[in-house]
């Protein structure tokens, strides 16, 4: 049975590549990022009555729970040399189910919402999940294809051998195996994943796991305990902007970008007001966080000053209470050198101290970048990992590095079911792993829900 849920699509078009109980009703989050706060749909959020101590479930950390909330996962069938299927598609879920609560493709062919369900159009079986079905050959292709009503790609598709269903094959990004990886930064992609919500049991998830960071971001933490209006600063690339959540596709489930769901729930876990100010622009390198340049924003091309201008100018009266500098992935491709990049991440951390020498800073180490994809994959990792080398000069910076544990998902899942745009974007999935990374900074899992 299938349960079609009418919704409404309203697309945008995004950047390019280079990219640690009480009834009180909290203060909220507010945006002054330049434009208006998205809300999430009602399966992507809280009620608006949240209550002082709770998380949306969406960023409780999976890795402490019995449920795994909206997995994205991508059903992939298998081929022969000629392309014909020869199996059923299947997706692996991270963890072994021991009951499937929900399988959701939220952008269906017609906008809508389409739930599907284990044991009439799917099956689940050890460890993966796949499409009931059978083989037929198709006219038009010439090729024997799954008849199912699930979504699914081929691993040709996959590879970039075919066109991924709705995108034309283009040379924009090279593979290591040779020919071109499919790419967008629309919703095509986003469009075959399905989202799988299911019960497993406990301790399974033996991948890194981000620390609790409150004796660093010790200034901080005292303002959010306190109830304190806190400023959120968000600096960095097209990660870091949001690109390419549900709701800057304009899509369902619209999902909140990964900053907004972390000052929300900062808020709803503490129970005062976190303010967000997000100055990243897509295609930046450090580089432009310093010295300033092109690049986009919610789509358009705009030029915005380095940091210390910025500081010096638009945001002259601004003071931030939290800062958190999200550069890396482009540094990587584009090639600024190491000692560069953690340079001039050591000159933003000073800018943002000369305004507020009380703020505490997080550095961002990056997801990664399709390991595939050759022109884009060059050593993300080892970015991330020297960023120590500049918290270390600070008392009140940590590193938080996202790219650690996005390693290990890997190992579990290919990069196309976990991205957006399947070069260097998370999809939502991803987006609420750096939530969840950051939450977990300030709430200390020990005696909590999460």
């Amino acid at each position: 049975m299938k349960k079609i849920l009418s919704l409404f699509l309203a697309f945008t078009a995004v950047l390019g590549i280079s990219a640690c109980t009480h009834s009180k009703t909290p203060g909220g989050v507010s945006d002054s990022s330049g434009g208006a706060m998205t809300d999430s749909s009602a399966a992507a959020s809280d009620s608006s009555e949240e209550t002082e101590g709770n998380l949306n479930h969406l960023v409780e950390n999976f890795w402490e729970t019995d449920t795994m909330y909206d997995e994205s996962a991508m059903l992939i069938a298998e081929t022969d040399e000629r392309g014909n299927v020869i199996s059923a598609p299947r997706a692996k879920l991270l963890f072994p189910a021991t009951e499937i609560l929900s399988v959701v493709q939220y952008y269906g062919d017609e906008g809508d919402t389409v739930e599907f369900t284990v044991g009439k159009e799917l099956e689940y079986k050890d460890g993966y999940l796949s499409a009931k079905g059978e083989i037929v050959f198709d006219p038009i292709s010439e090729k024997e294809i799954f008849q199912t009503e699930v979504p699914y790609v081929t691993d040709k598709q996959v590879s970039g051998q075919e066109a991924f269903p709705g995108l034309a094959q283009t040379t924009d990004i090279p593979s290591f195996d040779g020919g071109y990886l499919p790419f967008t930064e629309g919703y095509q992609i986003v469009k075959q994943q399905l989202s799988v919500t299911y019960k497993h049991e406990t301790g399974l998830w033996k991948g890194a796991t981000p620390e609790y960071c409150g004796d660093i971001l010790s200034a901080s933490l005292k303002k959010l305990q306190n109830k304190e209006r806190v400023e959120l600063f968000v600096y960095g690339d097209s990660i870091s902007t949001g690109a390419n959540s549900s709701s800057v596709l304009g899509i369902p489930p619209n999902l909140d970008t990964w900053d907004i769901l972390f000052a929300k729930n900062l808020s709803s876990w503490f129970g005062g007001e976190v303010n967000v100010t997000n100055k990243s622009v897509g295609g930046w390198t450090t580089v432009n966080g310093v010295g300033g340049g092109n690049g986009y924003v919610k789509g358009q091309l705009i030029y915005q000053e380095g940091l210390s201008k910025l500081f010096a100018g638009e945001l002259k009266t601004y003071s931030p209470d939290i800062a958190v500098i999200g550069f890396g992935m482009n540094d990587a491709t584009n090639g600024v050198t190491l000692n560069n990049y953690l340079g001039n991440t050591k000159t933003m951390i000073d800018a943002i101290l000369d305004k507020n020498p009380d703020c505490d800073i997080i550095l961002l180490g990056t997801m990664l970048a399709n390991p595939k994809a050759s022109n884009q994959s060059k050593g993300q990792a080892d970015y991330s990992e020297n960023l120590k080398k500049v918290a270390a000069m600070y008392e009140n910076c940590a590193l938080i590095d996202i790219g650690l544990m996005h390693a290990d998902l890997l190992k579990e899942k290919q990069y196309i079911e976990m991205t957006s745009n399947n070069v260097n974007h998370p999809n939502d999935f991803i987006a609420r792993i750096y939530a969840m990374h950051l939450l977990s900074a300030y709430i200390d899992g020990e005696g909590s829900d999460i």
